[in-house]
């Protein structure tokens, strides 16, 4: 395994990190934490978006582009709002008043 791939390893693992954080914070609720300590849900998920961000710099400097395509998050934004309104619509998705 060379360098390049050794940190493709370590972003996916950082995007499982995430995963597991988020998963947390929706069982168990965002303010929830750890006993005796400081951290909670949303720190966690913080942290380690954090952490996935400073591996894809690491591949950036590695040559990989992997800066952020201004169009395809305007794009991902649109159509998940899109879906938003139809979950509400269709009665699955809970309106925050």
């Amino acid at each position: 395994m060379n360098r390049l791939e050794h940190l493709m390893t370590i972003l996916n693992e950082e995007c499982a990190e995430l995963q597991q954080a988020t998963s947390k914070a929706l069982r168990f609720g965002l303010h929830d934490g750890y006993p005796e300590t400081d951290r909670t849900n949303e720190s966690d998920m913080r942290r380690e978006l954090s952490q996935l961000f400073a591996v894809a710099d690491m591949l950036r400097k590695e040559g990989l582009n992997l800066d952020p395509d201004y169009s395809a998050i305007k794009d991902k934004k649109a159509k998940e709002e899109h879906y938003l309104d139809y979950s509400k619509e269709k009665g699955a998705l809970q309106v925050d008043d």
